[in-house]
């Protein structure tokens, strides 16, 4: 942990790792143990994270400057993430993401703790889960406190 403030530059970030689709790539910034991480990924068009859970909460901000919305997967629903807006999960709940299939965009990341406190921890088979299909993306959601309202109140009377 570092007593004083620094800076990380883009090109002297970590790699966490490379997927296989395009160039997607997994950079992180800051990783102090017991205080915060922060780091990016670049979502090409079609590239998903199957559904996972974290040991803390997380903080993603979907980046202004993308060039497509993010979508994301969770209470049996896909909701679009808008570029510029900010989605917080609860330590341990569910989730997934996934670029659309024409356009990418980039996800910033923060955990309470290291990269390797927060985890990744899989939800079934990676296998079975694919990436949001063209009329998924036409139907995700758009989340308001209604929408959330209506969502959650549908699954408590089925």
């Amino acid at each position: 942990m570092s007593a004083r403030p620094y800076i990380i530059y883009p090109d002297k970030a970590g790699r966490l790792h490379e997927a296989g689709l395009g160039e997607v790539v997994v950079k992180s910034f800051i990783d102090e143990p017991g205080q915060v991480s922060f780091g990016v990924i670049d979502f090409v068009p079609g590239w998903f994270l199957a559904p996972h859970h974290h040991h803390t909460w997380e903080l993603i901000i979907v980046d202004s400057s993308s060039e497509g919305p993010g979508y994301t997967f969770f209470e049996e629903h896909w909701w679009r993430a808008d570029p510029g807006s900010c989605l917080f999960v609860p330590k341990g709940y569910t989730h997934c993401w996934s670029a659309g299939n024409k356009k990418g965009f980039k996800m910033l990341w923060i955990y309470p703790g290291s990269h390797e406190e927060a985890g990744r921890i899989y939800d079934g088979d990676s296998q079975d889960f694919k990436a949001i299909t063209p009329e998924e993306e036409g139907n995700a959601l758009v989340w308001t406190a209604e929408t959330a309202r209506s969502v959650s109140d549908s699954k408590l009377s089925n």
